[in-house]
């Protein structure tokens, strides 16, 4: 019987090798993108009972495809090693808040009234819808400018759990102030939202004439929205330091300078 020089054999077996089909890993994460908010809005009690039975806390992220801070973040989450590690610390879905006509729904499910920017990083409690993280909101905002070792110590290193729960309880009077506070200025900030977002749509698709109109309220918008939640943690510092039938000094802020529908 001839026999093949094993040399032979192996250069052979290599080539085969070469021409299989190469599969992904089992453990290889799926890469994340952006999904339509009424697409994972029916998915979210199924997420929620999946991270709690697996003790893993929920992430999700509002931002869009045109927002260069929402994309920055979505591919250092494709990274590895640091996709393997958010799979296993968190149950993730991301919302795409089209032209800033969506969110506002997967927003108010954890208590928060609208997204003040994108992208806007939640981290929830899956067993009572907690937000965890509403301090640290606008942190990722800046997303792009953050180091691959920012993402390692926010998303992995940091004890949300435990952060939540240092949180001085406040008055329940004074809860709500600082409540109806919050939701008035989410509800003028959807307003502009209305204005902004045909702007914004006719701005990415190549629209050079609304281009002015759309930086004008851009910035105003930008100024507004980044100043609600320093305003409400400024209002829990002051409540801290009151009796509970006190009146918080509220902040007040100008109207736009476009006009808003009604």
């Amino acid at each position: 019987m001839f026999a093949l020089p094993l040399p032979f054999l192996t250069a052979c077996v290599a080539a085969l090798l070469c021409l299989l089909p190469v599969t992904a890993r089992a453990d290889t994460p799926a890469t994340l993108a952006f999904a339509a908010e009424q697409q994972l809005l029916p998915q979210l009690d199924a997420l929620e009972q999946n991270a709690a039975a697996e003790q893993k806390l929920l992430l999700l992220v509002l931002g869009s495809d045109w927002c260069h801070d929402s994309v920055a973040l979505l591919k250092q989450f494709n990274r590895p090693p640091l996709a393997a590690q958010l799979h296993q610390r968190f149950s993730i879905a991301l919302v795409d808040v089209g032209y800033l006509q969506y969110g506002a729904a997967t927003a108010q499910r954890y208590q928060l009234p609208l997204y003040y920017d994108t992208p806007t990083v939640m981290v929830i409690n899956p067993a009572n819808r907690q937000l965890l993280n509403k301090a640290d909101l606008m942190h990722w905002t800046n997303a792009a400018a953050m180091s691959a070792s920012d993402y390692q110590q926010y998303f992995i290193d940091t004890n949300f759990l435990t952060a939540a729960a240092q949180q001085p309880p406040l008055a329940a009077a004074l809860m709500q102030q600082i409540n109806q506070f919050e939701r008035s200025q989410a509800d003028k900030l959807a307003l502009a939202y209305q204005h902004l977002g045909p702007l914004l749509a006719a701005y990415k698709n190549g629209d050079t004439a609304a281009r002015a109109g759309f930086n004008q309220a851009w910035d105003e918008v930008k100024t507004f929205r980044s100043a609600i939640l320093p305003a409400v943690q400024q209002l829990q510092q002051q409540a801290a330091t009151l009796p509970a039938d006190a009146k918080l000094q509220l902040p007040s802020y100008p109207p736009f300078s476009f006009s808003q529908p009604q």
